[in-house]
């Protein structure tokens, strides 16, 4: 990495800066960095280990610049054969949402800003850096991500768990048939990727995940446990999305929804082999709740 490093400041002319990386227990893909210039500025360095991650985030961030609170891009290196993607772009002054400073207004900022993503739309459902490749089938695009993650499960998890998966997976797939989309999603948009300064909201972070989806896909967050939330800021974060633009009714597909980040989530703390360790609450949150819904289906 030593000399990956030399090089992003070279490329990135940034030989007299000074980089602090920023640990936390999110940022278990992308390496970014705190940046303070020799003005004493400082920007943001985010290198994305997945030429997929450095796509999409470029994509995002460029499509929403004047339509929502995101960094600036300032510039990028593209990824090479021996070298990573980064982007170097603003930085947003704040902190990330906590449960100490999660607050009625910020709840329905929140709600707005998800709902001015999600009336975005697009043609199809996919990857929008390849929109030749975008299906007009819900179901096609989301069953094969879920598949994806079940086979990272495999091996890990109890077989008999695995199939109870796939064969509610199976049974509840054409409640996709109904979903509110194809629009732009976050597909990560929680707590974590929300930096706020005064009760205000300054930036939306994190777009390497986004995708053409559906909107139930990102309303699932609020869902599933990635919210410092209670029933007053639940109602506060819809009220701000139904300000914007309808709720969705969500309620009979997100069993689906959560069984699918279930597993998604489960199979990257395999894949990343950190579900005994540095992931295990991720982990043990996801496995209580694929064992919870199938004992309410029995």
């Amino acid at each position: 990495m030593d000399t990956l490093f030399t090089l992003y400041r070279q490329r990135l002319n940034l030989q007299d800066a000074t980089f602090i990386r920023i640990e936390h227990v999110d940022a278990t893909v992308a390496i970014v960095y705190r940046v303070i210039l020799h003005c004493k500025k400082q920007c943001i360095l985010k290198i994305c280990t997945r030429p997929k991650d450095y796509a999409n985030e470029l994509c995002f961030l460029k499509y929403f610049e004047n339509l929502l609170p995101v960094p600036k891009i300032i510039q990028t290196v593209e990824p090479e054969l021996s070298i990573y993607g980064a982007i170097l772009m603003e930085y947003l002054p704040g902190a990330l949402i906590s449960p100490a400073n999660f607050t009625e207004n910020l709840a329905f900022e929140a709600g707005s800003l998800l709902a001015r993503v999600h009336i975005n739309r697009v043609p199809g459902y996919g990857d929008l850096t390849q929109p030749q490749t975008l299906s007009t089938n819900p179901q096609s695009y989301f069953y094969t991500k879920f598949k994806e993650g079940l086979s990272e499960c495999d091996n890990y998890l109890p077989q008999e768990l695995l199939e109870q998966c796939l064969q509610y997976f199976d049974m509840h797939l054409d409640l996709l048939l109904a979903v509110d989309g194809p629009c732009i999603v976050h597909r990560d948009f929680r707590a974590g990727n929300l930096i706020v300064c005064n009760d205000k909201i300054q930036g939306i972070i994190d777009w390497s995940a986004a995708r053409a989806s559906f909107a139930e896909e990102d309303l699932c967050f609020l869902e599933h446990g990635s919210w410092p939330i209670n029933h007053i800021t639940k109602e506060s974060f819809l009220t701000g999305y139904a300000s914007i633009r309808l709720i969705p009714n969500y309620n009979a597909i997100m069993p689906l929804l959560r069984l699918n980040r279930a597993i998604a989530v489960l199979g990257f703390t395999f894949k990343r082999e950190s579900w005994k360790n540095e992931l295990s609450y991720l982990y043990e949150y996801n496995l209580r709740y694929l064992e919870t819904l199938f004992k309410k289906t029995k």
